[in-house]
């Protein structure tokens, strides 16, 4: 889908598809207009890039990345139809040590100032939002 505005408040979004990378590129090019400093850029890509490994490893649907730039934040929304991340509270605390698995959505909450966890019939959502400098 192409990049639109409306209201100022630019949108664009993408299928999730098992090539993260040119998800991951799109993801900075939207960015860009946005001016995080690098860290910040990259923590919020790595954490898009995350919740989207996780609609591919978890869900076995497809998903969607919607991303939302406005006055002063801007929103990802990580969405699959399966629905199964259910827990908004998941992720607030680390795995245990030694763990394999289960840091993703911990690592989302380290790097992003506000993730929610949304649930409904049309399936999961997890929101991503960083606040603008």
């Amino acid at each position: 889908m192409a990049e639109t505005a409306h209201g100022g408040v630019r949108r664009t979004a993408f299928p999730i598809a098992g090539d993260l990378s040119e998800m991951r590129r799109r993801t900075r090019e939207f960015l860009a207009p946005a001016a995080f400093d690098e860290l910040r850029e990259m923590n919020f890509v790595l954490a898009i890039s995350e919740a989207a490994n996780n609609v591919l490893d978890h869900a076995g649907t497809e998903g969607v990345v919607v991303l939302l730039c406005e006055a002063d934040r801007v929103v990802a929304e990580i969405r699959d139809e399966a629905g199964l991340l259910t827990d908004a509270d998941a992720g607030l605390t680390p795995p245990p040590v030694g763990s394999r698995r289960g840091y993703g959505l911990w690592l989302m909450r380290e790097m992003c100032d506000a993730v929610e966890i949304l649930h409904s019939g049309a399936g999961s959502t997890v929101r991503l939002t960083m606040t603008l400098p």
